[in-house]
């Protein structure tokens, strides 16, 4: 084969060597390779930016839709804390005041015929007892309550009848099942004066009542 040179040389490519091809592919492919990875990379975040923007205004909403409910809720709560204030406050209430309606039928109906009921009064006194711990059921605290005492005043005719009309008015009311689980002692004391030339005796007893924890 005959090669003819019409231009002397000047017109003729030189040959490509292997490794000519190579570095020019290199050139060309690894530029091309990281911007299609860049590409693909900043599609992807694109994509992923866009699906947390629209968690983010779902989000949005339902706090928006939500915030009704929640105002709602701390006004709830701010009524159950106040009606649990009147509820304490009102069992305290109860606590500190009893009815006293059958505890004056029950002494009324055991009075002796031979005795007169002179005086009837009410004492209230607050007292401090030991209790168990509400928040830890395994400690004792000091508590004020408060502690009820009737005195009754019975007048009569000094004797021993009148003691023992006395002394069976007192048992009475300490069996009475209105009175007796809540009474915790009724000591009676007595004093004897002349009312003319009559000698008379007065009775002092006090029902004092078990305090109310």
């Amino acid at each position: 084969m005959f090669t003819i040179d019409l231009l002397k040389g000047q017109g003729i490519p030189a040959r490509s060597r292997p490794e000519g091809i190579i570095a020019t592919a290199v050139t060309i492919v690894v530029p091309l390779a990281i911007a299609i990875t860049m590409t693909g990379v900043y599609v992807t975040n694109r994509i992923v930016l866009n699906i947390q923007e629209q968690e983010i205004s779902g989000y949005q909403k339902k706090v928006v839709e939500l915030s009704d409910a929640m105002q709602a809720h701390k006004l709830y709560e701010q009524h159950k804390g106040t009606i649990k204030q009147r509820i304490a406050e009102t069992a305290q209430a109860i606590v500190a005041h009893d009815q006293w309606s059958d505890v004056l039928i029950t002494v009324v109906e055991n009075m002796p015929e031979s005795l007169v009921l002179e005086r009837m009064a009410v004492e209230l006194r607050t007292t401090r007892v030991r209790v168990t711990d509400s928040k830890d059921p395994g400690r004792k605290v000091d508590k004020s309550v408060p502690a009820r005492t009737l005195h009754l005043t019975l007048g009569g005719a000094a004797g021993e009848v009148s003691d023992r009309e006395v002394q069976a008015f007192r048992d009475r009311l300490r069996v009475s099942s209105i009175l007796g689980s809540r009474l915790e002692d009724i000591p009676v004391s007595q004093k004897v004066e002349m009312v003319g030339e009559r000698e008379v005796i007065t009775y002092e007893m006090k029902c004092i009542f078990r305090p109310r924890i």
